[in-house]
């Protein structure tokens, strides 16, 4: 039996006389490019390789599935719908999020339901601005930066408060001691006016204290109180209260007259 070159359908041939008709060569179908296909295959070769990056920046640049498929696999659409599922962009939310993460804003014009499965046209227009949403955002921005500008006006006030308060305790803790420095320099000046008065004879040598004491001793009661008070103011009238201090002691020794007389009966 002669060996023949036959081309099955995919089926069995049962008869012979069929075998012989369908062995040999077909007819040849010729197709005529037109003069832009061959200038742009003259440009990027008759077989372009479609890389995953190429068909995602195609699709930014608002060409549609069918386009693409066109372009680059005119008569096997059937192996271009095989790379996107490969590359895990045939369905709309993968390739949706592999869009989102391209290094440019735009995006992709969207295609209808006819288009997305190859057999139409792209009908929809290349993207534009979202205007609502960019104001959306903008006005987003603008809320947010005039809550920062509240919180930082808050944040001053509370530290302009805390330095006023803080200034007046300072100015209250100056006079505090600018009184207290007074005293002091005061009851310096005394004691060495004091001094001063004792070295050049001008006060007795004997302390006050021991001239009541001595003045005194024998007596009790009233008697030695008056007695003891009049001495001090006596003692002192000159050099601090005056004729004040000498109204006291005439006070306390007219005190003193009228218990003894009380006493004499």
């Amino acid at each position: 039996m002669a060996n023949y070159q036959v081309k099955r359908a995919g089926t069995s041939v049962p008869k012979r006389d069929v075998e012989l008709k369908s062995s040999g060569n077909g007819p040849v179908i010729t197709y005529k490019l037109r003069p832009e296909e061959i200038e742009k295959w003259k440009k990027e070769g008759i077989y372009p390789m479609l890389t995953r990056e190429k068909y995602l920046q195609l699709r930014l640049d608002g060409m549609s599935r069918t386009h693409i498929q066109r372009n680059y696999f005119p008569s096997n659409p059937t192996k271009f719908y095989a790379l996107l599922s490969e590359w895990g962009l045939k369905e709309k939310d993968a390739e949706e999020r592999a869009l989102d993460i391209m290094p440019t804003v735009k995006k992709p014009a969207k295609t209808t339901e006819k288009d997305q499965d190859g057999t139409g046209e792209n009908e929809a227009a290349a993207p534009g601005v979202d205007w609502e949403d960019l104001l959306r955002m903008k006005d987003e921005e603008i809320e947010q930066l005039r809550q920062a500008t509240q919180d930082l006006e808050a944040k001053l006030d509370s530290f302009a408060n805390g330095i006023l308060e803080r200034d007046q305790e300072i100015n209250r803790l100056n006079e505090e001691i600018g009184r207290w420095q007074a005293r002091l320099e005061d009851a310096v000046g005394r004691l060495a006016q004091y001094e001063a008065e004792k070295r050049s004879g001008s006060v007795d040598s004997i302390e006050c204290i021991d001239a009541i004491f001595a003045a005194t001793t024998g007596l009790t009661g009233g008697q030695a109180y008056s007695t003891g008070a009049a001495i001090e103011y006596l003692w002192r009238w000159s050099r601090k209260g005056g004729v004040e201090d000498l109204r006291k002691a005439r006070w306390y020794i007219d005190r003193l007259i009228a218990e003894l007389e009380v006493e004499a009966g």
